[in-house]
């Protein structure tokens, strides 16, 4: 699909002036649910980060993304649960999201419903931004982290794409299910649990983390949505972004991340996307004490250790994710940024997650819908 018409819908609207972002705990209740369903307190994880399980219950109850992860990476280990962000994931319901959750089951349209997510999902959350991209008669519902020193990229993609696919179910019925799922590490050793909740082919090592399905489903009609809601969300949303502080570095770094998978990251694309000249944008990214091109190797060496460290993926492929024009150029672009070469740093650093070898039934059953 690589040279495919695409067609990203929506763009991302500002986030705070702040390095780094936060995130409303509405999707992350089914933490403590999860935890004690297997067998673990809880509170004991909570208290190291200074929190309570009640905190929890409230899903406006915001903290940082850096410490989310942190927090799911101890939650995920106590458990010993491969699957952890799997099973938090599905305790998750479009309005779990707040007010982009709401706009999404009162859109007449899931096209509708999904723009207004791409749009409107900073209000709950700073650190990763949803993507919808249309190739043609596919469509790819995914999401990526641009918030920078985050943990447990894993376990918060399990729970994005479990969300995603919960909305796609939410607006289409209950026995909608996606053509296939991308994830962009290494497969777990037991894929059950993903069979069970997906029903469809999986698909790991991949460039993305997304659920795809068929372009037609963007013109399904959403039953039960209620047009005069959906307008008084519109206004509510269009509120809250204006008492936020725009950060044009912020902006760009996070269009940078999700441009980055349509190859569409130059700076006359991003500089388009922000509605800005080129030189507004050298002259606004300066006047924040960075540029263009930092941003940019900013953006490749986070994704470029997420690949290197989680999945598979043969490098030359993670070359051509990143937009270099070849093996040689990324090599001496990381080596210049962690100074190792990546095939070095990924010894160093790969994830230990259990390796799995599909077997000749696994395939089939990974093939076929």
């Amino acid at each position: 699909m690589q040279d495919a018409r695409h067609n990203r819908i929506g763009r991302p609207r500002s986030r705070p002036g702040t390095s780094e972002g936060s995130v409303r705990v509405g999707p992350l209740v089914g933490i403590v649910t999860v935890m004690r369903e297997l067998g673990v307190d809880p509170e004991n994880v909570f208290e190291q980060f200074g929190f309570t399980t009640v905190q929890f219950e409230d899903p406006d109850f915001e903290i940082s993304y850096v410490t989310a992860s942190r927090l799911l990476a101890c939650c995920a280990k106590a458990t010993q649960c491969p699957h952890f962000g799997l099973l938090v994931g599905k305790h998750a319901r479009p309005s779990s999201l707040g007010v982009p959750g709401f706009l999404l089951l009162n859109a007449p349209d899931v096209g509708t419903a999904l723009s207004a997510l791409v749009q409107n999902l900073d209000l709950h959350d700073q650190g990763g931004v949803p993507v919808v991209d249309i190739q043609g008669s596919s469509t790819f519902l995914g999401y990526v982290i641009h918030q920078a020193r985050v943990e447990a990229t894993d376990t918060i993609y399990d729970i994005s794409i479990a969300i995603g696919c919960c909305i796609m179910r939410s607006l289409c019925g209950a026995s909608w299910n996606p053509a296939e799922v991308l994830f962009s590490r290494r497969p777990p050793a037991d894929l059950r649990p993903y069979r069970q909740f997906y029903r469809a082919p999986l698909q790991f090592d991949m460039d993305r983390n997304a659920i795809v399905f068929p372009s037609h489903w963007m013109n399904h009609r959403i039953p039960g949505a209620d047009t005069l809601l959906h307008r008084h969300l519109e206004r509510e949303a269009d509120q809250l972004h204006k008492l936020r502080q725009a950060n044009i570095t912020s902006d760009t770094r996070r269009l940078l991340r999700t441009s980055m998978m349509t190859g569409n990251c130059t700076i006359s694309d991003i500089a388009a996307q922000l509605c800005m000249h080129e030189r507004t944008l050298h002259r606004r990214l300066r006047e924040e004490g960075t540029s263009f091109q930092l941003e940019l190797d900013a953006v490749r060496y986070d994704v470029a250790r997420q690949l290197l460290a989680g999945s598979a993926m043969p490098i030359a492929r993670i070359a051509e994710t990143l937009n270099y024009s070849g093996v040689s150029a990324f090599n001496r672009a990381f080596k210049r940024w962690a100074g190792f070469t990546p095939a070095y740093w990924r010894t160093r650093n790969a994830s230990s997650s259990p390796a799995h070898v599909i077997s000749s039934t696994d395939r089939q059953t990974d093939t076929t819908s």
